[in-house]
């Protein structure tokens, strides 16, 4: 089964928040806008180590206003579904069978909710239950629905890894651990190994390394090539870097086993790390059949140089589990299908999660989005408000004035885009379906005036075309600047004077400067320009260009 739903009410940073997950789902958002609360609350009630939690007064959510009195009552709910047609009718899941629920849309759903709250005398109260398909508690006796709990949070046991080093014990204790069998002592050996590479500098012997290796082949073939190496292949195309894989590609395990048998000592040595980290956080609780994890990875790019960074997501990628991944690294969002990017935003009350709805892009839309943010501005998804741009002059140009009217786009998070190569049409519903601010430049020639009927027909019904959409009143930037008062920078880098403006068009004397300087040499020329004569001569328009993006951006800041 899968974690298909959370729904989080009045929980530690969370006042608010409905969230549908995928069999990978990364989550962005800034500093405090609930990323670790969502994982503290899976991870306290659906961990195989913490299944009795109960709530503490720590645990109820306080407003970030003192005036506002903090809430008394916590609401989870984490809904999970069939993975497969009648998976739910399975053998394995006999013991649960009373938790499931008449089929809804072609598949089953477990509805498990824990509730808090605290009483007039000032007890909390921690009551776990099941609900029916309308939302009202399952009837069981104390006992049986104890048992319930206990069986269902075994099929599903949260893992997390990188919120923080797990508690380890001395390599003397673990030399002393007991072990009863072959799977015991290759998990005890990787254990130790796991230990020393934290704990020490020092190189691994060749010896040791080899004996690592050889406990990652047994867990390996014990854990999953066993159980699913006779899978047929899911087949991966090449849109998958855009529409994102199957919910468990069972070709990863053949990766997998090739990379443990014959791959370089190196990824080997990855994998023994990997593994360490996830058989401590596993603890002693061994997982069941049929059991399918949830791995939380909380910014896994934390203390990892880049490199390091792309070969540890590689191995976590061939996990065959679902994956939740909080990240604050625009490298490892390059790596990941934007299908699955999920952009948490906070408003009064409320944290909201958008995502991108596939049936707004044809494939050569998601190509070019592909390419053209998600591998080359991947650090854009990060922003609160975009500003999309013809060129690169634009980009050059703008940056550099916004800084001399006082604001710094990048603290504002504000990103300059240009539209040119990728479309403007696949930039503005991207924005639309993840909820990032967006502005329209266009120049006032004739293209720039399709490309402004084309604003005009994406806008949503709330939309104003003024924060939208802003056509240069002159045939491009340089032509707006040249009318300006910045005709002498022209004229310089032209080698013409202000005589021969009387007898030398304007278009032929810009073509000439961009010609012998390239348009962002201009523009350069003209940001110097502005600095040595002050933000008033920066054009009016501009000007409002940089306080409605603000402005815009602020609006996001939660």
């Amino acid at each position: 089964m899968l974690l298909d739903q959370i729904e989080v009410v009045g929980f530690r940073g969370i006042n608010r928040l409905s969230i549908n997950v995928k069999s990978l789902s990364a989550f962005l958002g800034e500093n405090s806008w609930g990323k670790s609360s969502l994982f503290d609350a899976l991870s306290l009630f659906l961990s195989g180590t913490k299944k009795a939690y109960k709530f503490t007064y720590d645990d109820f959510h306080q407003p970030p206003i003192s005036d506002v009195s903090s809430n008394k009552l916590i609401h989870l709910v984490f809904t999970f579904k069939e993975q497969t047609t009648d998976e739910s009718l399975q053998r394995q899941y006999k013991s649960i069978t009373a938790v499931w629920n008449l089929p809804k849309e072609g598949a089953r759903y477990i509805y498990y909710q824990i509730d808090g709250s605290i009483t007039e005398s000032g007890h909390i109260l921690t009551e776990r239950y099941f609900l029916d398909n309308q939302g009202q508690k399952k009837s069981f006796e104390k006992a049986l629905l104890a048992h319930l709990v206990s069986e269902f949070t075994s099929f599903v046991p949260v893992l997390r890894m990188g919120s923080e080093l797990p508690m380890m014990a001395t390599e003397e204790d673990s030399a002393d651990l007991e072990t009863h069998s072959k799977r015991e002592s290759c998990e005890a050996r990787i254990k130790r190994i796991f230990k020393r590479l934290n704990n020490s500098y020092q190189q691994l012997s060749e010896s040791e390394m080899k004996m690592g290796y050889q406990a990652l082949v047994y867990l390996f073939d014990h854990y999953l090539l066993k159980h699913y190496g006779q899978s047929d292949f899911h087949r991966v195309d090449a849109l998958n870097n855009t529409k994102g894989k199957p919910p468990f590609s069972f070709q990863a395990l053949t990766h997998f086993n090739d990379l443990l048998k014959t791959g370089h000592k190196n990824d080997r040595a990855m994998l023994l790390l990997v593994l360490g980290e996830f058989l401590e956080v596993r603890g002693e609780h061994l997982l069941r059949r049929g059991a399918t994890p949830v791995l939380l990875l909380e910014e896994p790019e934390n203390n990892l140089h880049p490199v390091n960074l792309a070969i540890t997501w590689r191995f976590f990628s061939l996990l065959p589990m679902q994956k939740l991944v909080s990240t604050n690294s625009s490298q490892l969002l390059s790596f990941l299908p934007l299908g699955c990017i999920q952009r948490l935003v906070r408003s009064t009350g409320l944290t909201n999660s958008y995502s991108l709805n596939l049936q707004h892009f044809s494939q050569n839309d998601l190509r070019r989005i592909a390419f053209h943010v998600r591998m080359t501005r991947p650090q854009s998804l990060f922003a609160r408000s975009w500003l999309l741009v013809e060129g690169e002059t634009e980009t050059w140009l703008l940056t550099e004035l916004s800084r001399l009217c006082g604001y710094n786009l990048v603290v504002e998070g504000v990103q300059i885009i240009e539209f040119a190569q990728c479309g403007v049409a696949p930039l503005i519903k991207l924005a639309q379906d993840l909820h990032i601010e967006w502005s329209v430049l266009t120049d006032g020639d004739a293209a720039g005036k399709k490309y402004a009927a084309r604003v005009t027909e994406m806008l949503l019904g709330k939309d104003s075309l003024v924060n939208r959409l802003l056509v240069l009143p002159a045939l491009d930037i340089e032509h707006l600047f040249f009318d300006h008062g910045f005709a002498d920078i022209y004229l310089q880098a032209a080698n013409y004077t202000e005589k021969d403006l009387a007898r030398i068009a304007t278009n032929k004397i810009i073509d000439k400067a961009v010609h012998k300087h390239s348009k962002p040499g201009l523009g350069l020329a003209i940001a110097n320009a502005v600095e040595e004569r002050g933000a008033d001569s920066i054009p009016p328009l501009l000007k409002r260009l940089f306080s409605r993006l603000v402005g815009l951006a602020r609006s996001q800041s939660g």
